[in-house]
């Protein structure tokens, strides 16, 4: 009695499974018929029993395939599904009875990625994408990316078009900027700073968002013993004109006047002069 049990249970559990396979693949057949075409994505479109009328055909930067009878046809928008019908409906008013039409996306469109994000490179756009998925889809900014310019680069035949966003003011002020395909992302680097004087160790450093002086200070080693901390002073130019900032590090480091550990700025020289006393 119990073997046949365990047996039926048995069969109930395969039978699960196989449900839970057919609704995955349901699923992600349904999911890619809902994919909306794009210029450069490689379509592969089969007519059952037609094998000349079935291709494999790139999308062109103008939205548009040339399909054997029917000529240039705009596809670029259409969702999957759309196209199919789309391809059936024109086949079908003068050339075939009945014609049964697959398409499947063989390669996606590609975006590049490249500069300050964590894995720079190709990826493909299987779905709709704002600048901050496709930032996201490589791993994030890295700490010395500078996310107040943000180039993206678009083709739209001959022409190119160069777009710069500041990815601070996209939440507030600026709607999300829909990425396309082809399109290339650049997210330079950060200027540098200078730090000389009595530190332990003077010399040019990267800048990244939201360096304070004691942060760069630290990144130099720390002063030396004969460093005036009180003394220390930040030149910066802006504007073509030079400016300088005093910055009691001594007090600060005490834990008085500490709003004067101001956030540096890209370009900035940190000076710290020698204590004669």
């Amino acid at each position: 009695m119990l073997k046949k049990v365990l047996g039926i249970l048995s069969i109930f559990i395969m039978v699960l499974s196989l449900l839970a396979i057919m609704n995955q693949g349901q699923a992600l057949e349904t999911d890619e018929k809902k994919y909306v075409i794009s210029t450069n994505d490689l379509l592969e479109i089969t007519v059952y029993g037609e094998p000349d009328l079935s291709t494999t055909v790139r999308v062109s930067q103008d939205g548009k395939i040339t399909y054997p009878f029917l000529g240039n046809i705009q596809v670029a928008g259409l969702i999957v599904r759309d196209f199919e019908k789309k391809i059936t409906d024109l086949l079908a008013q003068d050339y075939l009875v009945n014609p049964q039409v697959t398409i499947f996306v063989k390669e996606y469109a590609k975006i590049s990625i490249l500069g300050e994000v964590k894995s720079p490179g190709s990826y493909e756009m299987k779905e709709s994408l704002n600048l901050t998925q496709a930032i996201a889809l490589a791993g994030g900014f890295t700490d010395t990316a500078n996310t107040s310019a943000i180039k993206i680069i678009r083709s739209s035949g001959d022409r190119k078009e160069t777009i710069i966003i500041d990815a601070s003011q996209v939440e507030k002020d600026v709607p999300e900027v829909e990425i396309k395909s082809n399109d290339t992302i650049i997210i330079e680097k950060y200027g540098r700073i200078s730090i000389i004087g009595q530190v332990i160790r003077p010399g040019v450093y990267d800048f990244r968002q939201d360096l304070t002086v004691i942060e760069a200070i630290s990144q130099a080693g720390g002063f030396t013993p004969t460093a005036a901390q009180n003394g220390t002073k930040i030149i910066r130019v802006e504007f073509g004109r030079k400016k300088v900032i005093a910055v009691p590090m001594g007090y600060i480091m005490k834990g008085e006047y500490t709003t004067k550990n101001i956030l540096l700025k890209e370009g900035d020289t940190i000076v710290v002069p020698e204590s004669f006393f």
